[in-house]
């Protein structure tokens, strides 16, 4: 096994979700992350019985038919437990943190767990990047289609962050 040269970009993680709208009955239905260092993953969640709540204008956006969640969806419980084991102990950010939360919480409550890591606002990472640097992500993001899938939404942040260092000459 060939060892990897250390890089000097931070390890930064995203996360996105997809939910079933964007009311106060909604719930996640699609959970992505994706790190500045290649990895990433995202899954369906199967919806409880009691989370009935579907809006058609979210699904159009999102594409996601509620058929497939109870598919291929993971049970609550699944789902939670994969998060942490993929997420740890980081602090990953997110592009909605209100809602976010929201439906973080939703699904850990239902699972009866507490997540491992930490979620914070995308701005936060000013505190890491200059302003410059925080600009320059900022028209990378720009740049870079919406998917409004969540891995493919993660990955777009972990991509322009990438992006944005490279244009430092970090890598």
């Amino acid at each position: 096994m060939a060892i990897l040269p250390a890089s000097d970009l931070p390890l930064i993680t995203f996360i996105d979700i997809e939910a079933s709208g964007l009311g106060p009955d909604s719930y996640p239905i699609e959970l992505g992350w994706a790190d500045t260092l290649g990895n990433g993953e995202g899954f369906l969640i199967c919806p409880r019985d009691e989370w009935s709540h579907w809006d058609p204008v979210a699904a159009s956006i999102h594409g996601i038919a509620r058929d497939e969640l109870f598919e291929r969806g993971l049970h609550v419980v699944d789902a939670a437990k994969k998060l942490n084991d993929m997420l740890g102990f980081e602090t990953v950010y997110c592009d909605a943190l209100d809602s976010d939360l929201v439906w973080i919480s939703r699904l850990f409550d239902a699972a009866k767990l507490e997540p491992s890591f930490r979620v914070s606002d995308f701005y936060q990472l000013h505190k890491m990047l200059s302003n410059e640097h925080m600009l320059s992500l900022r028209q990378m993001l720009k740049s870079l289609p919406v998917l409004h899938r969540a891995q493919a939404d993660a990955e777009r942040y972990a991509k322009a962050t990438v992006a944005s260092y490279t244009n430092y000459g970090i890598r």
